[in-house]
């Protein structure tokens, strides 16, 4: 069974870091990335509401298999592209494993 908590710790002097357990290792949550994110995919795709998230990997799947019968054409799929690209780097660096001193 998987034990996971989140909680603040000060990681530095004066700088408390969300820091998520998960079996017993350490993972810094990277807030930073998390913003960069956000700002990154307003700038290609509403933002008013989370559910924004929802409806493009919606639509990524949807113009995909649209895409494939040949109905759609790539200017009409970027914007689901780049989502999913930022998706991609936003997973990746999400969270990174704190080193035991």
């Amino acid at each position: 069974m998987n034990r996971r908590e989140m909680e603040l710790e000060r990681l530095e002097e004066n700088v408390e870091q969300a820091v998520l357990t998960i079996d017993d290792t350490k993972y810094a949550v990277n807030i930073e990335e998390v913003e960069a994110f956000i700002s990154h995919c307003k700038s290609f795709m509403s933002l008013n509401s989370n559910s924004d998230f929802e409806l493009m990997t919606q639509e990524i799947s949807d113009s995909l298999v649209e895409f494939s019968k040949g109905d759609v054409t790539m200017d009409q799929i970027r914007p689901q592209l780049l989502f999913l690209r930022e998706v991609g780097f936003l997973l990746k660096s999400l969270l990174t494993r704190v080193e035991e001193n």
